[in-house]
């Protein structure tokens, strides 16, 4: 782990859904199992820093349009069954739902009242950016036919790649893309087919594209693995106390030995407070010994050359309890 990454984990819209009895619920707005098990994980994990997670606007209103036509739906049947069992003598007169209720408000209501809950970055495609996407959405339907083209496969709406490659382009056109080191899309479409190339061409950023939220959180553990495991000495590599021990113990040293030379150091820089942290089990006292790796720059010269070195640094401490550091010592020879 060169460090706790930046990632930025996205949802489409059939990994949002919340049911109820097998169908579209409209009685409340909340995002479905998915979302929830990744958002307790995060938090459980006391990964929020590092991991946020964006929706795009698109498939949040097409969420409440799925509430409002499945609720449309339900009345109908409703009325219909109400119809048939109005005459039977031991069932009582059922109240029709009045038609003048504004379900469509009502769920706005719901989904205003549930979003300003939740900490999640909205990706919405601007206006001035319509005719961009446009020509992007034709480009990609178009571009070498010979090939599986994403979205071509629309599953039983007829609509269902187009709305696709608008979350899609809702990602395409996020520029806080930037702000993180990689992306883990979450969709049960198959439908995405070779967009991980077109987003790493964009972008320059990894992009992992998930079915189910297992494999996004088997992702997430895999890349903070070490952060999760050994979160107390972790943070405890993060501090200000650490960071100026290391630097002191550095600005101590004069020359570094390299393949039975010396050269004068100039300077260091500290890179990565913490690369790994290993336990060596316990001994005959009892006594478990404890290690983290750093990783520095060393600026030397050579014949008037300037250049540099990445040395690993590796400090051992007492116990994880009272977090005494004992020494450090390197892979090369400092002196």
């Amino acid at each position: 782990m060169a460090y706790k990454l930046k990632t930025l984990i996205v949802f489409d819209t059939n990994s949002l859904r919340s049911t109820e009895a097998g169908e579209v619920a409209y009685s409340f707005f909340a995002f479905g199992r998915p979302f929830q098990m990744v958002e307790e994980f995060i938090l459980e994990k006391d990964l929020s820093e590092d991991i946020h997670i964006a929706i795009p606007t698109w498939a949040i209103e097409e969420l409440k349009d799925q509430k409002h036509r499945q609720y449309k739906t339900d009345i109908i049947e409703f009325q219909k069954l109400a119809k048939r069992l109005s005459g039977m003598p031991h069932i009582p007169e059922l109240a029709l739902p009045e038609e003048e209720f504004d379900c469509t408000t009502y769920i706005q209501e719901k989904a205003q009242e549930y979003l300003a809950t939740k900490s999640i970055k909205l990706l919405e495609i601007k206006e001035e950016l319509a005719n961009t996407v446009l020509q992007s959405m034709m480009k990609r339907v178009m571009k070498d036919q010979n090939k599986k083209q994403p979205f071509a496969h629309t599953g039983k709406y007829k609509d269902a790649g187009f709305k696709d490659n608008i979350v899609w382009e809702s990602l395409m056109h996020f520029d806080g893309v930037t702000d993180f080191d990689k992306v883990i899309f979450i969709t049960k479409d198959g439908d995405y087919a070779n967009c991980e190339v077109e987003f790493k061409d964009k972008w320059n950023r990894h992009i992992a594209i998930e079915k189910d939220e297992n494999n996004a959180i088997a992702e997430i553990q895999k890349d903070y693995e070490l952060y999760i495991k050994e979160r107390t000495i972790y943070d405890f590599t993060q501090t200000d106390y650490f960071k100026d021990y290391l630097a002191d113990q550095l600005k101590k040293k004069s020359e570094i030995l390299i393949e039975g030379e010396n050269f004068k150091i100039e300077n260091f820089k500290l890179i990565d407070m913490c690369t790994d942290i290993s336990r060596v089990p316990p001994n005959e006292h009892m006594i478990e010994s404890l290690y983290v790796n750093s990783q520095i720059v060393v600026y030397y010269s050579d014949n008037g050359e300037k250049k540099e070195l990445i040395v690993s640094a590796t400090t051992s401490f007492a116990d994880e309890e009272t977090k005494e550091i004992i020494e450090t010592f390197y892979d090369f020879d400092l002196t």
